[in-house]
């Protein structure tokens, strides 16, 4: 096979893209630094039974969104 300037360079692009994605993925596979949240989302049982179960208080969450994005 001949070695030509615009096979040099697929190739080249073939290996980068190729390096690309191998560091996608790494880092798609990688564990957060740090825990999103300090608290567990655990319930805790009010004593309380509706339908025949449990009903449990869940600790409440901040939810932060600009009004742009509501439709």
């Amino acid at each position: 096979m001949p070695n030509r300037p615009i096979t040099r360079a697929i190739a080249a692009t073939i290996a980068i893209a190729v390096i690309a994605l191998a560091l996608m993925g790494a880092a798609w596979r990688s564990e957060p630094s740090a825990p999103a949240a300090a608290v567990p989302y655990v319930g805790v049982p009010t004593g309380e039974y509706v339908q025949g179960v449990e009903v449990q208080r869940l600790p409440s969450i901040t939810v932060t969104a600009r009004r742009s994005d509501v439709r």
